[in-house]
């Protein structure tokens, strides 16, 4: 297991309450279930002050354009070495 950096941009970051974590993982796909996990405890804990709140919909790989220290990564099952940094960055869109 690699410790890894990861940062959250755009939408994903106003969904998420998330803008930076530190977690433990071997792949690249398994941040997303570490990050549902925080966001899961994140919701619970705001929504006992607000119960309005809507749970955000869970992170996956097709929801987010991923760079691993600065260069763009496409593959999910990529493993991850110690000391990376992760970004996910919200799909464009506009119009």
């Amino acid at each position: 297991m690699a410790e890894v950096t990861i940062k959250l941009f755009g939408v994903l970051r106003v969904d998420t309450h998330l803008a930076c974590e530190t977690v433990r993982a071997e792949r690249l796909s398994d941040i997303f279930a570490l990050l549902n996990e925080k966001v899961d405890t994140i919701y619970e804990q705001n929504v006992k002050n607000d119960p309005s709140l809507k749970h955000p919909d869970p992170l996956s790989f097709k929801d987010a354009i991923v760079y691993i220290n600065g260069e763009r990564c496409s593959k999910k099952n990529r493993r991850l070495e110690g000391g990376e940094e992760i970004w996910l960055l919200s799909p464009a869109s506009g119009g």
